[in-house]
């Protein structure tokens, strides 16, 4: 076999969460033991509440929350963020800052209505505390994250990542909050819920703020060699608060096109175009910078394998397929048809370890580097492997 061949390097083996001489994993672990407490309780609350109202809560949030997962962490195109770390980031969201936000928020809404009354805290109470508190503490998970382990931050679009995990994590929990004490726990009230926290709002929320915070994060520990302290402030800052602007409209009573509940006819599309005026400007300015983030990461591609193309590890023509996430698919589909799933999985595989070798290549400042040379080498092997199955020749991968 290829691995027996040629030792792949060390680096190929990314960091986890669990990096026992870093003292912000013993501060992320205490935080979640202590809320982790809270949650349980809640939990099974609800649990003995409406049993099959929990359960289906649970079900439905599923649905939504698998092809989320799915999408952001597919999101990063040529070096996907250890799992560990992710569902770090997820439970973050989904124990600590939930819960520790239930904590703030009704401090400040008690201060809030000391200060100004009833009257102003039911009207503006959410808009003016929880954009502050929560996006604050789902930002410490990303923080932490970037403590733990700090070299898997190396970008905006890794900040991203691991700022939409926790947000989707928190909107989990959150949900569950809403639809057991706001729905009323029960059949019909959960699939109202539903409809308007996950159908007609499901693109918008805290995958999005949190997201953004994560970038404004990202660009400030990733860009030290390219900005100024000034300007990574800046643009740091500014991303955070553009997500805290974003949480603020949302729980405003400004811009409110909502319909009043029960909803009838014609009012659950309404609550698709009200949901869609307050969110949709945020997931469009998201989308670009995921965007822009990815158009970066495509250049640094081409830098790094530039030089690579020709050698043993790379031929011409595997960059061509390698450096289009589309190529790459229909290459590997293409295998799987001609020479079996096997030989797709083990294309698939070699496109990986191209990618690692890039990886590598923007670490090493010598050609002739020890690591580049293994990982060359083992890009070499896994194609003679899968040359030899008949029918797979990857010169011919090209789509």
């Amino acid at each position: 076999m290829a691995d027996e061949t040629v030792r792949r390097p060390r680096w190929g083996h990314r960091t986890s969460l669990f990096q026992w001489r870093q003292p912000a994993l013993y501060l992320y672990a205490g935080l979640m033991l202590l809320t982790g407490m809270f949650t349980i309780l809640t939990q099974a609350a609800f649990q003995q509440i409406s049993p099959s109202g929990w359960v289906l809560s649970w079900f439905l949030l599923l649905v939504y929350a698998i092809p989320v997962f799915l999408l952001v962490y597919w999101l990063d195109l040529y070096e996907r963020e250890p799992l560990s770390l992710v569902f770090g980031a997820l439970l973050w969201g989904g124990v600590a800052a939930t819960t520790l936000a239930f904590l703030a928020n009704t401090g400040w809404a008690i201060a809030l209505g000391n200060a100004f009354g009833p009257e102003v805290v039911a009207e503006w109470g959410a808009a003016l505390t929880a954009p502050w508190t929560e996006e604050i503490l789902k930002a410490l998970g990303v923080v932490l994250i970037y403590l733990i382990a700090r070299s898997e931050i190396d970008d905006v679009l890794d900040g991203f990542v691991y700022g939409a995990m926790v947000g989707l994590g928190f909107t989990l929990v959150e949900d569950v909050f809403y639809f057991m004490g706001q729905f009323g726990g029960q059949t019909e009230g959960i699939l109202l819920g539903f409809f308007v926290r996950v159908i007609a709002s499901g693109l918008y929320g805290h995958v999005l703020y949190s997201g953004l915070a994560g970038m404004g994060i990202a660009y400030f520990v990733s860009r030290r060699a390219e900005a100024s302290l000034g300007k990574r402030l800046l643009v740091g800052a500014g991303l955070f608060l553009t997500a805290v602007f974003g949480h603020f409209l949302w729980n405003s009573p400004l811009l409110d096109f909502f319909p009043d509940l029960p909803l009838e006819g014609s009012d659950f599309l309404q609550v698709i175009g009200a949901t869609a005026v307050k969110g949709l400007p945020l997931l469009l300015f998201v989308a670009a910078m995921v965007r822009l983030a990815h158009r970066r990461e495509h250049r640094w591609l081409e830098a790094a394998l530039t030089g690579e193309v020709g050698r043993e590890g790379l031929t011409r023509n595997e960059w061509e397929v390698l450096r289009a996430p589309r190529h790459r698919r229909a290459a590997v589909k293409a295998m799987r048809r001609r020479a079996g799933p096997q030989a797709g999985t083990a294309l698939k595989r070699l496109h990986r370890q191209q990618l690692n070798l890039a990886m590598i290549r923007t670490r090493v400042t010598e050609d002739e580097d020890p690591d580049l040379g293994r990982q060359r080498a083992y890009c070499a092997a896994l194609r003679q492997a899968l040359e030899a199955v008949p029918g797979a020749v990857v010169v011919e991968a090209r789509p």
